[in-house]
């Protein structure tokens, strides 16, 4: 069953589905949908999760396997597949099976990227969608952007001047884990109403900083602008997985419009929710990058999400790694 983001709490209200798939390029709100899942999956009494990394070389048996060992104390779990790049091929199988044959203690939560209409054809996601629930998060449209904005400062009990929402969006451009770090800084301000000056004060120039910036500074080519932002965003104790979550993001973006020029170029802009503001970085990345430094950079992404998780390697070497392949920049030893 397909469903939009704005249905999700109302149908969890109702009771658990077996399954879940959630798709999306958007780290945030794919993000706070699965976290809601995950929330009333608890109220349900599904305290354990497994998670799974099904990337290259992993192997579908042993999710087969756990979804069908019985726990020894009868706890409930969720089973949570990520997909890095949405198509897991013909081991999409063992998804089916895993459907087809239910383990009532188990719920089966999948997140990957925004599903093209070929994947959306396969077998595995037919069995999703008849079994469960598909929930597909769009990203926010530029007219309903200051709208989405202000329900988040709602939400953290502000109020907000139209002056000041209007510069609000327009330093935050659209990004919404970026927004959401202003909101939570206009939040510690401790006034209940903002206005353009505090909007002004609170923000900055600190866009500069953020992970959203780093990868606009790679992909417009600037290392050693990039290499600075990221020493700052570490030293500030920002999360690596939102660092990787925004460069991952534009990577994607970028092999979506390879090889494309003038309207299907705008046509592919507008598709992928890129504002006007936001083109030149993407425009001189294009000119810069080619289809195999594209995939390279998506390989180091999903090796940067290993070590995130406990690999072993240090993910913030690799993201150092990632920004010299993103700026398209040769480094030489002498």
């Amino acid at each position: 069953m397909k469903i939009r983001q704005d249905q999700l709490s109302g149908l969890l209200a109702k009771g658990l589905a077996p399954c879940y798939l959630v798709s999306g390029d958007d780290p945030l709100l794919v993000m706070e949908a699965c976290d809601e899942i995950r929330a009333a999956a608890r109220q349900a009494g599904v305290d354990d999760r497994e998670l799974f990394h099904a990337e290259g070389g992993f192997d579908w048996r042993h999710l087969l396997e756990e979804a069908n060992a019985m726990s020894l104390f009868s706890s409930r779990r969720i089973l949570e597949v990520r997909i890095s790049n949405g198509k897991p091929s013909d081991k999409g199988a063992a998804i089916q099976q895993i459907l087809n044959n239910p383990n009532p203690d188990n719920l089966l939560l999948i997140i990957c990227p925004r599903l093209d209409s070929t994947i959306q054809r396969s077998a595995w996601f037919k069995a999703v969608d008849k079994a469960g629930v598909f929930l597909p998060i769009w990203p926010i449209e530029r007219s309903q952007y200051p709208g989405w904005l202000k329900r988040r400062l709602q939400i953290a009990g502000l109020q907000i001047e139209p002056p000041a929402l209007a510069a609000l969006a327009h330093q935050t451009e659209g990004n919404l884990l970026a927004a959401v770090q202003e909101v939570e800084k206009l939040r510690l301000l401790g006034s209940t109403t903002i206005n353009e000056e505090m909007i002004n004060e609170a923000i900055g120039d600190s866009s500069r900083f953020d992970a959203f910036g780093l990868a606009d500074t790679c992909l417009l080519g600037n290392l050693a602008e990039a290499s600075r932002i990221l020493s700052h965003l570490k030293g500030e104790g920002v999360d690596a997985l939102m660092i990787l979550g925004a460069l991952t993001r534009k990577i994607r973006q970028l092999i979506a419009m390879q090889d494309l020029g003038g309207q299907q170029l705008s046509e592919a802009f507008k598709a992928q929710n890129i504002w006007p503001k936001q083109q030149p970085p993407y425009k001189k990345a294009l000119q810069n990058l080619r289809a195999p430094q594209l995939h390279a950079a998506l390989r180091k992404a999903e090796k940067i999400d290993a070590a995130i998780k406990g690999s072993g390697e240090d993910p913030w070497l690799l993201l150092s790694e990632l920004t010299v392949l993103l700026t398209g920049v040769r480094l030489t030893t002498g």
